[in-house]
């Protein structure tokens, strides 16, 4: 109800409504007619509903009095009847158990006549469940739509059975029980099919997943959910029977529940586990003679378990623990997996792959699920990830033992034999098949261990096949001495074709020492500097082998070459050399080699060879002021000698640049102008030579002066007392060693 205040209010803001201006005043009479007319209007229809409202009060109170007299009457009438059947009980013999008969006997035909109609009502159900189960066996992988509707018709008939059968118990006839078996036949074979059709949904809840048919697995849960509680009710009931026996002899509604246990999800735990097993012994089966594609494709495991977190996971009750069901389901069959592939003596590669996969598993498993590695038991390897190194290690090491006494039996043998010409290039290099097959073993074991990611391993990896390396270069040093000192000691002995297969090794072992640059390189940028270093320093260190290889090799070819030459050498000074021409016979002879180093040496060899032949050549010239019988006759043996020079510059100036082999023949010049030099100009000759070759020896200038036919012998002591007294007062040369270091005087 409004208050007196409202009113007026409204009263006032309709006032203001019709008379909005000055001129809507002369309206006033007009509108005081029609608001009377509204007025009168009103008050009519107020009369009127307060006349109705009377009317059904009084109406009502009416019928209020008439139901009163009723109910005294009924309960008067219920009186009566009350009396008349406690006259009546007492009119009969023991009532009270006559009517307990009557009410057991009704309640008994009642239930026989429920049970007798549902049976003959099931059979149509069955055949309704049946259909509606066969509609959604033609497709095992979904949608699985009657699913609930068949296990709800289905859970009931089961429980009418169950009831039934428990009943039909304690009944005093034989052929009872299999009577109802025989009825129950079609409900227990349905019930099978139901069951195994339920397992078969089990088994394929990953693929329900995978293709968006979330909505079968929420219908299975509820199915298992329903068994399980009804299950659950069950147990309760019989644990109750037996925790309270003397209550249940006198209640027998606590007796033994009629339900048949049928623990669904204990049982769907197992058809779970058994669908693992059974996917993971095929993906082992597939993939068991190729291990390295197993555990490439082991990384399925990550998809899988990430479809489980998304689409499985929130379709299941939190009790299941569903995420660790198939976490620890799977960790267990990778567990076997690898311990099989552990007992199979698996190769370095796949030893190295494990490792690398249990580590990122590990990684990956607390990074993309949270799970920590603790709870991956048992552990996978055991957790003997280094023993597995170490045996990796020992079998890298074993393998490449192995594979290098193999190659270097093949290759000293062909080496010492010689009984074909050693293998060509495409540049026509001589080469050995040795390097090439012992660095694709190398770098196959660098690669398996660069793949494991593990710094470390590689470089420990690289170690032992630089040590292998290093075994490889002394076995060819050892090698290249013995077959040397045969060649030169008992030529006929040995077999042809050794300055050939000594170009052949020098070549190959540049090849290696390219080869190993070339891992260095590879391997700079992919490891932490502790490794690098590591890994650099044993690399080069086998490089260096390699090249102190092929310098062997080159000065083997040095010593083969002036073996050669010794006569002719030995030959200068002497009579022959003022009859004949033996540099001509050394020349022609350096030639013959030159041209199979020019043809089928490597080019960075060619020209150390060539400067060193140079110089060989040059000391070997130098000593042969020794030779026995050597004289220089004057003026003949300076013809000679500037002969001898001239056919030397004609044939090294092909290979030497001409301001270097000025300088390298300058010594020679020099000791060409000590053959020829006036008793008054020896010492300067002499002081002049001795400023650039500090360490030439004394001796050698007597030498020569004492081979001169021009000087006598007072005239040689002169002059030696001389320069002996100069160099006396200029002391010990202590400068940068000349070719006069490397001369035998």
């Amino acid at each position: 109800m409004e208050s007196p205040s409202d009113a007026v209010d409204a009263a006032n803001a309709r006032v203001a409504e019709l008379l909005r201006s000055p001129d809507d005043l002369v309206k006033t009479s007009l509108l005081r007619k029609r608001l009377a007319t509204e007025k009168a209007t009103i008050d009519a229809q107020l009369k009127t509903g307060v006349k109705v409202q009377l009317d059904n009060t009084q109406e009502g109170i009416e019928t209020l009095a008439t139901s009163k007299q009723q109910m005294l009457i009924v309960k008067d009438n219920m009186q009566a009847i009350d009396r008349l059947c406690s006259e009546a009980r007492d009119m009969i013999q023991h009532f009270p158990r006559i009517n307990k008969v009557i009410s057991r006997i009704h309640r008994n035909f009642v239930a026989t006549y429920e049970t007798v109609q549902r049976l003959q009502e099931m059979y149509t159900t069955v055949d309704q469940i049946q259909s509606l189960l066969q509609q959604d066996m033609l497709n095992v992988y979904g949608p699985a739509r009657n699913l609930l509707t068949v296990h709800y018709q289905l859970f009931r008939l089961q429980e009418f059975r169950d009831i039934t059968m428990h009943q039909a118990k304690n009944s005093s006839l034989d052929d009872v029980v299999l009577t109802l078996e025989q009825y129950f036949k079609r409900l227990d074979e349905l019930s099978l099919d139901f069951v195994e059709y339920l397992w078969t949904l089990t088994r394929n809840i990953m693929e329900f997943a995978r293709k968006g048919q979330g909505s079968v697995i929420v219908c299975l849960i509820k199915v298992i959910e329903a068994e399980e509680k009804a299950d659950e009710r069950a147990t309760a009931a019989e644990h109750a029977r037996h925790s309270h026996q003397d209550l249940a002899v006198k209640f027998k509604s606590i007796q033994t529940s009629p339900r048949v246990i049928r623990s669904f999800r204990s049982q769907f735990q197992d058809k779970l586990h058994d669908s693992i097993s059974k996917m993971f012994d095929g993906f082992y089966e597939e993939f068991k003679d190729d291990q390295i594609k197993l555990l490439d494709t082991a990384e399925f495991i990550y998809d899988d378990l990430g479809v489980v977190y998304q689409e499985i996971v929130p379709r299941f009750p939190k009790k299941y623990n569903i995420f660790s069901v198939y976490v620890l389901a799977y960790h267990r069959h990778l567990y076997n997996i690898f311990d099989r592939i552990l007992k199979s003596d698996p190769d370095a590669r796949t030893i190295l792959r494990l490792i690398k996969w249990v580590r990122q598993y590990r990684k990956r498993m607390n990074k993309e699920f949270r799970i920590s590695e603790d709870i991956l038991e048992p552990p996978l390897l055991d957790g003997n990830e280094q023993e597995l190194i170490e045996d990796y290690l020992k079998l890298i090491r074993r393998k490449l033992e192995e594979w290098m006494t193999n190659l270097m039996n093949d290759e000293t043998r062909e080496f010492i034999e010689r009984s074909k010409a050693p293998e060509l290039d495409a540049n026509r290099l001589y080469g050995l098949s040795g390097s090439v097959i012992m660095f694709q073993m190398v770098n196959q074991q660098i690669d398996v261990a660069a793949e494991s990611g593990q710094g470390k391993i590689l470089a420990d990896v690289v170690r032992e096949c630089a040590k292998s390396m290093k075994a490889s270069q002394e076995a060819w040093m050892k090698l290249l001495t013995s077959e040397l000192r045969k060649q030169i000691e008992k030529p006929d002995e040995a077999s042809p074709g050794f300055v050939e297969y000594v170009i052949a090794l020098a070549n190959d072992q540049i090849r290696c020492a390219d080869f190993t640059d070339a891992i260095v390189n590879r391997l700079s940028d992919s490891l932490s500097e502790r490794y690098q270093n590591q890994i650099n320093n044993d690399l080069n260190d086998a490089m260096d082998g390699f090249f102190l290889v092929a310098q062997a090799a080159k000065d083997s070819l040095l010593d083969i070459v002036f073996n050669d030459l010794k006569l002719p050498f030995g030959q200068l000074y002497t009579p022959y050399w003022y009859q004949e021409d033996p540099m001509l016979l050394i020349i022609e002879t350096i030639k013959d080699y030159d041209n199979d180093f020019q043809l089928h040496m490597n080019e960075y060899l060619l020209d150390k060879l060539m400067n060193n032949i140079l110089e060989r050549f040059i000391i070997a010239y130098i000593e042969a002021i020794k030779n026995k019988g050597a004289k220089f006759k004057k003026p003949e043996c300076i013809t000679r000698a500037q002969g001898d020079v001239g056919a030397a510059l004609t044939f090294f100036q092909q290979h030497i640049p001409a301001s270097e082999l000025k300088n390298k023949f300058d010594v020679i010049n020099r000791i060409h102008q000590l053959f020829e030099s006036n008793r008054k100009s020896i010492f300067l000759d002499y002081y002049s030579m001795k400023k650039i070759y500090g360490d030439m020896p004394v001796g050698f200038v007597e030498e020569i002066l004492s081979k001169r036919d021009d000087l006598e012998k007072s005239h040689v002591k002169e002059i030696m007392d001389n320069i002996k007294s100069k160099s006396k007062e200029t002391g010990e040369y202590t400068g940068k060693p000349t070719i006069f270091s490397k001369i035998n005087w």
